[in-house]
């Protein structure tokens, strides 16, 4: 059986979570430590990927491989959430990432360290902050995953010199008969019309590939 994780499933059903399948909580605070600073590694080596159209391009080191939509479709559907008919509209509502990229090579035996991002229109979310799209988002993570730990409440912080919102979410993803202890790194940037929700996913204990190697890529991130 095919176990590839290229993608970390929080970070992949992100935009799900803050778009088609959101709704409004009572309360959108959430209130663990705040965000501390993250390290990164030293700027990658490698492909400066571009989206003129969006204004926007990322390094890919060298080391890296991109995730096909065939791919990121085929991690999507191995996840096993605790909500089962969430499960069933992500699948169904799901959008291709506009990048995707992992550190090894698909179909890999294991949570492959995943980047990727997607882009979607503020609609409802106009006039909103960065944080409390991550805030709106909480419930959604919880039926996901139901031993979700928020390691850092969303935080406003800055992205490509642009305003932004940062989560750090923990969780153990299951697939293909496997349990993964996993981390997710989002973020949130609006950009006129849109914002971007970026995302790194990473085991937790890091033996296959660290959060700064993750976060290099994050950081080399440029935005118009």
């Amino acid at each position: 059986m095919n176990n590839s994780l290229a993608i970390g499933a929080a970070t992949f059903i992100a935009t799900l979570a803050v778009g088609t399948l959101l709704v409004w909580p009572d309360s959108t605070t959430e209130h663990p430590r705040p965000a501390a600073a993250a390290r990164s590694a030293p700027a990658p080596q490698g492909e400066r990927i571009a989206l003129p159209t969006l204004g926007l391009s990322v390094m890919r080191p060298n080391s890296w491989s991109t995730v096909t939509a065939e791919e990121n479709r085929r991690n999507l559907a191995a996840v096993q959430m605790d909500d089962r008919q969430l499960q069933e509209l992500a699948i169904r509502y799901a959008s291709t990432p506009i990048i995707a990229m992992s550190k090894y090579k698909e179909p890999y035996e294991d949570l492959n360290p995943s980047f990727k991002i997607n882009v979607r229109p503020l609609g409802s979310f106009a006039g909103h902050s960065p944080e409390e799209v991550l805030n709106a988002a909480i419930p959604t993570f919880r039926r996901m995953f139901g031993d979700l730990h928020i390691d850092y409440a969303p935080t406003r912080t800055t992205l490509s010199g642009k305003q932004a919102a940062y989560t750090r979410l923990s969780y153990t993803l299951r697939a293909g008969g496997g349990e993964y202890p996993t981390v997710s790194e989002i973020w949130v940037v609006p950009s006129g019309p849109v914002f971007f929700m970026i995302g790194t996913g990473t085991r937790a204990d890091e033996k296959n590939g660290s959060r700064a190697e993750a976060r290099a890529i994050v950081d080399s991130l440029r935005i118009r």
